[in-house]
């Protein structure tokens, strides 16, 4: 009791205001303590991957950044009220000039709630695709995938978007089954092109590819509705054909794979698909001259 007697009459003594110098006591040892987490939980985990140790840095920097402002609330809480009480006629233009501000934080509110998605996960905003690799209060970095739509893999490019871009606009994620994923491409083809020659192509190609995974995927599927009470989608692979005008119609290529094998697969079957199309817009002299007669 002496020695917090005394601290409390040395405060008061020096010209500073106790307030600061409460906060800086509290975002240093807040700071220690994350460092200190920090190196004790990847000690206790060495085999942890990049992707989780990535998740882990995340996820600590944005718990103490929130418990740094709840606690300078806290001990700026008397002077904050007389400072709202005297200028309360600013706070209206306050909160109009903070108002982008304010829609990204509900955004992160938003995303955490509902867990749309965290670091290592594929997603598309507004037009914008990549995989997750940073997340804070205020936007999200994502390395670029693309920039075709049919092209999954990384483009050495940076993405940032607001958070919020999540309240007006959905989030796709790609990789909501885990380490398996369910594709989707779609190929337009000229509407003269014979269909029946095309789908008996891909799926000579889909299938061999896909078909060792089947079972297992099959099992992750099963245990993923019951777990989580999702209707899960077939592991078979499937090519279907979608008219689409008077000019194309669309080939609409599904398949399950794992993560790390989907662009292996989507672009045997794409090279495929440009090898038949080749063949059927130039055809041999003699299957034309075969036609002919």
């Amino acid at each position: 009791m002496e020695i917090w007697n005394m601290l409390d009459n040395w405060l008061d003594a020096v010209p500073i205001r106790g307030e600061a110098v409460e906060s800086v006591a509290m975002v240093t040892a807040l700071l220690l303590a994350r460092a200190l987490l920090l190196n004790v939980h990847f000690k206790r985990h060495p085999d942890f991957s990049i992707e989780s140790k990535r998740r882990f840095l995340v996820v600590s920097r944005n718990v103490t950044l929130l418990l740094v402002l709840f606690g300078l609330a806290a001990i700026w809480a008397a002077q904050i009220q007389t400072l709202a009480l005297s200028m309360f006629a600013v706070a209206a233009a306050v909160v109009v000039a903070t108002k982008e501000l304010i829609m990204c934080l509900s955004g992160s509110i938003l995303r955490s709630a509902t867990k749309q998605y965290s670091v290592g996960d594929y997603i598309e905003v507004n037009g914008l695709r990549g995989r997750v690799v940073d997340i804070n209060l205020l936007n999200t970095l994502m390395m670029q995938v693309g920039p075709n739509p049919l092209v999954g893999q990384l483009s050495g490019k940076t993405l940032s978007f607001p958070n919020s871009l999540l309240l007006n606009h959905s989030v796709r994620r790609d990789n909501i089954l885990g380490d398996y994923v369910i594709h989707t491409a779609e190929i337009p083809v000229p509407i003269h092109l014979d269909s029946d020659e095309i789908v008996c192509r891909l799926k000579a190609v889909l299938e061999p590819m896909c078909t060792p995974y089947v079972p297992a995927i099959q099992r992750h599927l099963e245990n993923v509705q019951a777990e989580k009470l999702f209707i899960t989608p077939a592991a078979r692979p499937r090519v279907t054909r979608v008219p689409h005008d008077d000019k194309v119609y669309h080939i609409i290529v599904r398949f399950a794979s794992p993560v790390s094998k989907r662009l292996e697969i989507q672009q045997a079957v794409m090279d495929e698909f440009l090898r038949v199309q080749y063949r059927l817009l130039n055809p041999r002299p003699q299957q034309a001259a075969h036609k002919e007669l």
